[in-house]
């Protein structure tokens, strides 16, 4: 009877990391934006962080060091490392982020989205940079968030990201 769980079980883990692997890059974005828009629509979460100029929530496992300046950190979870641009100047509505990138007509954008909701404007991006390189973009108002990377995960790192973006807040 033990033996016949096991094989049970063995089956199941099998049939869900098959199913897992079946998605589309586009399909895994569709999704990371998805959830993206979930985290903007959401309240932010409380800040547990201070640095510099900026208050923000990091998700566990997150750290955050100073970069080149005082608009410029690095977010870095296990491997992957994330750019966090903030400009105090722009305000919660602003477009700038999202112009900039529809004007660079060399980008390969495999999926898109704004948003907007009580005064603040944010968008999500995914580009394709090679086969299986991309890079993602969250914004809100003057705060963005960039990384490069393969597709794991695309989803997940797409809703960090706009929880770190939309919890910033600048100290004066």
């Amino acid at each position: 009877m033990r033996q016949k769980w096991s094989h049970l079980l063995v089956v199941a883990l099998c049939m869900l990391v098959l199913s897992a692997c079946g998605k589309s890059v586009e399909e895994k974005a569709a999704m990371g934006i998805e959830n993206a828009q979930t985290a903007f629509t959401n309240e932010p979460n409380a800040t547990n962080k201070s640095i510099g100029h900026i208050e923000l929530y990091l998700p566990n496992g997150f750290n955050i060091e100073k970069g080149i300046d005082e608009a410029n950190y690095t977010v870095i979870n296990g491997k992957d490392s994330y750019i966090l641009f903030v400009n105090p100047n722009e305000t919660e509505d602003s477009r700038l982020h999202y112009d900039l990138i529809k004007q660079d007509v060399k980008t390969n954008t495999i999926e898109e989205q704004t948003y907007e909701k009580d005064g603040l404007f944010g968008f999500s991006v995914v580009n394709q940079l090679k086969e299986d390189q991309y890079e993602l973009i969250v914004s809100v108002g003057g705060v963005k968030v960039t990384t490069i990377s393969d597709e794991k995960k695309l989803e997940v790192k797409l809703q960090s990201m706009m929880e770190i973006a939309k919890s910033v807040k600048v100290i004066h």
